[in-house]
C-alpha cells in the first residue's frame, strides 16, 4: 500500500459500456451483410428455372405447324395463304405457332399454369414474319415471308429480369 491507495488493475464501467456499444455496431453490420446475402441465395436457381421455362415454352410453340393452312405432316403453302393470328379459342387446341398471338409482332401474355408448366413465371409469346437474307434476319409484319420469328420472353417478378429466346420457323 502506497500512500493509502490500492492500485486496481482492470476496466472501468465506462470502458466496458463503450466496448459493448462498438462491438454491437460491428456485429449488426455483419448481420445486415448476411441478411442481404441470404436473401439472394435462391436467385441463381430462379434464373436457371426461368431459362428452362423459356426453353420449354419455345419447344411447345415451335413443335406446332408453321401456319393454320400447313398440311398435316408438313409441306409448304403459298405466301397468299400465310397468316398470323389465332384460329383456335382454347389453348389445348392450338395447332400452329400463330395461335399463341392475337396479331403479328404483338406479344401475348401467359402464366406458367396456362401452358401446364410449374413455377410462377410471366411468359410473353410474339410471332412475326421474318425476312432472311444471308446471315441477316429482319422481323417485318408488313411483308409476308416463308419464315416466322417466334420470340419467347420469360420473367419473374422477384428477379426483375427477363430472358428472351428467338427461333425461326420455316414454311417447308
Amino acid at each position: 500500500m502506497q500512500g493509502g491507495f490500492i492500485k486496481n488493475k482492470g476496466f472501468t464501467l465506462i470502458e466496458i459500456v463503450i466496448f459493448i456499444v462498438v462491438f454491437s455496431l460491428g456485429v449488426m453490420g455483419i448481420m445486415v451483410l448476411f441478411y442481404k446475402t441470404l436473401g439472394k441465395t435462391s436467385d441463381p436457381l430462379l434464373r436457371v428455372q426461368a431459362v428452362q421455362t423459356a426453353q420449354a415454352v419455345m419447344e411447345i410453340v415451335a413443335a406446332k405447324k408453321f401456319d393454320e393452312n400447313t398440311p398435316n405432316g408438313g409441306g409448304s403453302i403459298g405466301l397468299n395463304q400465310i397468316t398470323i393470328g389465332p384460329n383456335e379459342a382454347q389453348i389445348k387446341k392450338y395447332d400452329d405457332i400463330d395461335d399463341y398471338v392475337d396479331s403479328c409482332g404483338v406479344g401475348k401474355s401467359y402464366s406458367s399454369t396456362d401452358l401446364d408448366l410449374k413455377g410462377d413465371y410471366n411468359i410473353t409469346i410474339t410471332v412475326s414474319y421474318a425476312h432472311v437474307v444471308g446471315n441477316s434476319v429482319t422481323e417485318d409484319c408488313n411483308n409476308k415471308d416463308n419464315y416466322k420469328m417466334i420470340t419467347v420472353t420469360v420473367g419473374k417478378d422477384s428477379l426483375n429480369e427477363n430472358y428472351t429466346l428467338k427461333r425461326l420457323k420455316g414454311n417447308f
